[in-house]
């Protein structure tokens, strides 16, 4: 037999099955975390889509603003502003004085208003010296027909007394008549005694029928008298009320040359200065914003006693009372100033995120409010308030991508949470005019219900 050249255990370590080694399937511990992260990823994504929703948003710009408003003060006319009465931040009343615009104009003789300020004072002589002469005039005239009147009731009362004694006499003589009668029909006179008697009668009843006469004639002269003074009584009334109103119209004229002279320009209503535009010295334009005034900002509204009067001097001390904060009687509010394709789905009650840019959000965080009033029309570019149109067009201008400058916008009035800013452990009272970036939050989805969105679209229109 012939020998093999290897043995068999070389021959079945070559050839055999398991030559290279046994098999072994490995099964790494990255693989199952492999797995399981992106079954994780894959029930959250399902999860965001089913269960997250997405909310809409518009984005705004606006400005702060006192709630109750603010008032601009202009120069009614042009002229040199000489005083100032009031300081930046000062509390002022209504009717309080607050600027002095000189308008003097010179002319050849002197200042123009003086001169014809002399001449109205001469006028003024003039009239009041009319009035004392009329006055003097009627005191004359009416102690004359007083003293008239005295006498006629003097004579009215000598005459009543020979009325009396006219009548008595009368009386007398009928009496003495009848008793010649008597005698005469006894045959005690004569017929010729009687008629003498009779005579005497009538000539007593003549006498007294004259002094009757005489009584009434005084009458109606202290019926004229009276008539005479009531009238003297309403000429000088008159006369008095034509004086009246020349010096009233005098009076205006003075005060126009005053005002010519000199404007004092005057608070409309209580409240706060906020901002002075000029100083005196300077010279001034019709029309010309001298100042702001925010309506009837009592700062010391609700705090104690002893805090009043710090606060009433300076808002700004109520940054050192934790609970005035929620005590300001005129908050400020936001106003947001957005075009057509923006305002279309905002609504009163809708929440409003906003972002000052004084604050920045990265570092204070998302201010709250509440959208409380949606204009009914749009402003015009020329229609916005004169002293912020500018800040309220570039604002929108740097932040709104789009934004034509000349397009109307809708005001949204926006009502705070918070009238301040919490800032490295203080509070920051807002401020009026401040610019600020708000986002309105609108109509809330499901993510599902936004993706299938144009799905839904197409099923709801068939």
């Amino acid at each position: 037999m012939t020998q093999p050249l290897f043995r068999p255990e070389v021959t079945a370590a070559a050839y055999g099955s398991h030559w290279e080694g046994a098999i072994r399937l490995a099964q790494p511990l990255s693989g199952w975390l492999s797995a399981a992260v992106a079954l994780g990823l894959a029930l959250a994504l399902i999860a965001y889509l089913t269960l997250g929703s997405i909310t809409k948003k518009a984005r705004i710009t606006g400005i702060t603003l006192p709630a109750n408003g603010s008032i601009s003060i202009a120069a009614p006319n042009a002229g040199l502003l000489t005083r100032r009465y009031v300081d930046e931040g000062q509390n002022v009343q209504a009717g309080q004085a607050l600027f002095e615009i000189s308008n003097e104009r010179q002319g050849p003789h002197g200042e123009i208003t003086v001169l014809v300020a002399q001449q109205l004072a001469t006028r003024q002589q003039t009239l009041e010296t009319e009035q004392r002469l009329r006055l003097a005039q009627y005191k004359d005239k009416k102690e004359a027909l007083i003293q008239k009147r005295n006498n006629l009731n003097s004579e009215n009362d000598q005459l009543e007394q020979e009325i009396t004694l006219a009548q008595r006499r009368h009386a007398l003589a009928q009496e003495s008549l009848h008793k010649y009668q008597t005698l005469q029909a006894n045959g005690f006179v004569s017929a010729a005694q009687t008629q003498q008697k009779q005579e005497e009668l009538l000539d007593i009843a003549t006498r007294l029928s004259n002094l009757q006469r005489s009584k009434l004639q005084l009458q109606s002269n202290s019926l004229a008298l009276q008539a005479e003074q009531t009238a003297l009584s309403n000429s000088l009334a008159t006369d008095q009320a034509q004086i009246q109103r020349a010096l009233a119209s005098l009076q205006q004229e003075i005060a126009e040359n005053q005002s010519r002279k000199a404007s004092l320009i005057t608070a409309s209503q209580a409240g706060t200065l906020a901002t002075l535009n000029i100083q005196p010295g300077q010279t001034v334009a019709a029309g010309q914003v001298l100042a702001t005034l925010l309506a009837d900002s009592s700062c010391a509204e609700g705090l104690p006693p002893d805090q009043a009067s710090l606060a009433q001097r300076d808002c700004s001390h109520l940054l050192n009372y934790a609970n005035s904060l929620s005590k300001l009687k005129h908050p400020l509010e936001a106003h947001l100033y957005a075009p057509s394709r923006t305002a279309g789905f905002v609504a009163p009650g809708q929440t409003v995120l906003i972002r000052y840019q004084a604050y920045p959000y990265q570092k204070f965080g998302l201010q709250k409010g509440v959208v409380s009033d949606v204009s009914k029309t749009p402003f015009a570019p020329n229609e916005l308030p004169p002293n912020l149109a500018s800040t309220i067009l570039s604002n929108a201008q740097q932040n709104l991508l789009g934004f034509n400058s000349s397009e109307a916008l809708y005001r949204i009035k926006v009502k705070l949470n918070k009238q301040h800013i919490d800032a490295y452990g203080q509070a920051q009272l807002l401020k009026p005019g401040m610019t600020l970036e708000a986002d309105v939050l609108q109509d809330k989805r499901k993510i599902w219900e936004w993706i299938l969105e144009p799905v839904l679209a197409i099923s709801q229109a068939s």
